[in-house]
């Protein structure tokens, strides 16, 4: 379920490409320092718009240049900020490792092998993240607890399937103390799990008719050949449009605007764009955001 919220890299200016991917590799650094080596394979772009949430209202952090793992012979620009990156390090341990155990819930006792395995190599990562943020932790184990209930169920009901994942990612923000800044954050986080929730379900909606494994779209909507209708796929535009509209409106609330244009970016032109090649069955999570050229590259123009 990662891979989504991601900026229009195309739109972005160069100075801004620049400081979105310091704060990916930022990510990237903090998780491998605090959770070992592998741990630096769950840096996604997901959890980098949490960072960019949270750091927003704070001074800018400086930046330096760091070892990469993946550029042997060179390093790469990457944004300091031990606090926040930890943070969100641990809340990117703690969702990987339940969407690992949830692939295990989904899959059959041979298919869920290689899930069973990396929830394994995890498993110790998890538990020092769990430490750190209890409170989301459990959080976590409860609202997907009631998620694994409405699954059991066959609900056919978007909103209450969505609502519980929304709920775990609107708690990545429940232990920031100012309420001017938390409520605000946690209303752009609940709508971007909803966003989240939503694209999920719709992109592997063929998959799951394929496999007959729960969906709620499956139920929700009549389904055939695997795909939606155009009325019930502008219906599910009309719920993005939605939570991209609420999400936009508390992002106006939030005090400190340090990374104002990228976050703008994100869930005005990213959510939108990740929709529209999710109906048309064009996305894929794994595109690199890194081949996208900001708009001061391709058009030379910077203003």
């Amino acid at each position: 379920m990662f891979g989504y919220v991601r900026p229009r890299g195309d739109l972005l200016e160069k100075e801004e490409f620049a400081a979105y991917r310091a704060a990916y590799c930022g990510l990237c650094r903090a998780l491998g320092k605090q959770y070992g080596f592998r741990a630096r394979f769950l840096v996604n772009y997901d959890m980098t718009f949490l960072y960019l949430l949270r750091a927003s209202a704070a001074a800018p952090c400086e930046t330096a240049l760091c070892w990469c793992p993946a550029r042997v012979c060179g390093r790469k620009r990457c944004t300091l900020d031990p606090e926040s990156f930890g943070t969100v390090a641990a809340c990117t341990v703690i969702l990987s490792y339940e969407k690992l155990r949830d692939n295990v819930r989904d899959e059959g006792l041979f298919k869920s092998l290689p899930y069973r395995c990396l929830s394994v190599l995890f498993r110790r990562a998890y538990r020092k993240a769990s430490r750190r943020l209890p409170d989301f932790a459990a959080l976590c184990a409860g609202q997907l607890s009631a998620l694994h209930e409405l699954e059991a169920a066959r609900s056919p009901s978007i909103d209450a399937t969505a609502d519980s994942f929304a709920r775990i990612v609107s708690g990545c923000a429940a232990d920031i103390q100012d309420t001017g800044l938390r409520r605000p954050m946690e209303q752009i986080l609940y709508h971007t799990g909803r966003f989240l929730y939503l694209a999920d379900a719709l992109d592997d909606l063929k998959q799951d008719c394929d496999k007959d494994t729960y969906n709620p779209l499956r139920y929700r909507f009549q389904v055939i050949d695997g795909a939606l209708s155009a009325e019930d796929l502008d219906y599910m535009t009309q719920l993005i449009d939605s939570s991209v509209n609420l999400a936009g409106a508390a992002l106006e609330l939030m005090p400190g605007k340090a990374y104002g244009k990228l976050l703008e970016n994100i869930i005005y032109l990213g959510f939108p764009a990740v929709f529209f090649a999710v109906k048309a069955g064009k996305f894929q999570a794994k595109a690199s955001l890194w081949k996208k050229k900001p708009k001061s590259e391709t058009t030379g123009d910077t203003k």
